[in-house]
């Protein structure tokens, strides 16, 4: 995970669900939601009795299994035809500098041969044509 969205989507997400199943109070609950449908609305694990927790950890499950079961299809799909990942030179000389043609992270840069056989190497396959070779004649 390049961009740390694991940590920062999934595991503070899980938290914030957690934590408003433990820490919801029902002055907020009702505040947040009303009381028309139900007078003694569910409040977090420390003002009730823990039934907001477990909604927010069902709602946890679901999440997850409903992303599983919707993206495991595309992914497989993609791994089939090869676009999963990218080249492994491209990978290893790195996306900033093929796509933003400087790096972003690795002051020092990469090594200038591995950049020049990634340029080739794309040059030939985006069907470029070659520089004929004018020596023979």
């Amino acid at each position: 995970d390049a961009v740390d969205a694991i940590p920062v989507h999934f595991f503070n997400g899980m938290w914030g669900c957690i934590a408003a199943g433990i820490f919801a109070s029902p002055r907020h609950v009702t505040a947040a939601y009303g009381n028309e449908f139900d007078p003694s609305p569910n409040a977090g694990l420390f003002y009730d009795n823990g039934k907001l927790l477990a909604c927010q950890i069902f709602g946890i499950l679901f999440i997850c299994v409903w992303t599983m079961g919707i993206m495991t299809p595309f992914f497989l799909v993609l791994r089939a035809l090869g676009l999963f990942r990218v080249d492994p030179l491209e990978e290893q000389v790195g996306l900033d500098i093929s796509h933003h043609k400087g790096s972003a992270y690795n002051i020092e840069g990469p090594d200038s041969d591995m950049v020049d056989a990634l340029v080739e190497k794309r040059a030939t396959a985006h069907g470029k044509a070659s520089v004929p070779n004018t020596d023979d004649a």
